[in-house]
């Protein structure tokens, strides 16, 4: 099977890519995001500790969707701003001791005030679910929320700072998303190449 895991900071097009490349090779996408809309709908919170605990329910959430993939040999591709990658490198060692699973990690990348300038515009279109964004922000009662402050490439240099592993296995490939509205196609198809790429050499 093929685990294809798509990483990177907040705004580097890593859910845009991976949606489409998905699309187009027929794989499942799971993400992280995914299920923290799903647990903010049902639970909500008010406050950073509540954010973070439905944060944690989320990453374990996908820790569960990545184990059953291994454990029946399906090809998945993971949407996730990894800090680090102990969970992933726990579950194989576990449910795939005879290292089965091919790793592919796509690692998306693109300049700070890109990122910065990205990510407030994404904010600011009102489009952003209020349990996604980066810096706290807590809706009131009847759904209405407090402002989420612009942020800046010290913002972002400050969240990379937390990010203790970049990629994870052998097979990464770094894709530089700092014009990714007319890159995209291209971007796409530069990623799918590497992971057909990968697929022939495991062939030969």
């Amino acid at each position: 099977m093929r685990l294809i895991i798509f990483t990177g900071a907040p705004a580097s097009g890593k859910s845009s890519i991976a949606d489409e490349v998905g699309k187009r090779l027929g794989i499942n996408v799971i993400s992280k995001d995914e299920n923290k809309i799903r647990l903010f709908e049902k639970y909500g919170f008010t406050n950073h500790d509540e954010k973070k605990k439905l944060s944690i329910l989320g990453e374990k959430q996908l820790d569960e969707q990545v184990k059953e993939c291994v454990r029946n040999g399906e090809d998945i591709i993971v949407d996730n701003n990894y800090k680090n990658f102990h969970s992933i490198r726990n579950l194989l060692k576990t449910n795939d001791p005879e290292g089965d699973t091919v790793v592919i990690c796509i690692y998306c990348v693109a300049d700070y005030e890109i990122l910065a300038k990205r990510y407030n515009e994404r904010i600011l279109s009102g489009n952003r679910h209020l349990a996604l964004y980066t810096l706290n922000q807590y809706p009131i009662i009847e759904g209405v929320s407090e402002f989420h402050p612009i942020i800046d490439k010290n913002d972002v240099d400050r969240i990379e700072q937390g990010v203790k592993e970049k990629t994870f296995g052998n097979n990464v490939l770094k894709v530089n998303t700092d014009d990714i509205e007319n890159d995209f196609d291209l971007l796409c198809n530069k990623v799918i190449v590497y992971i057909e790429k990968i697929d022939l050499n495991l062939h030969f």
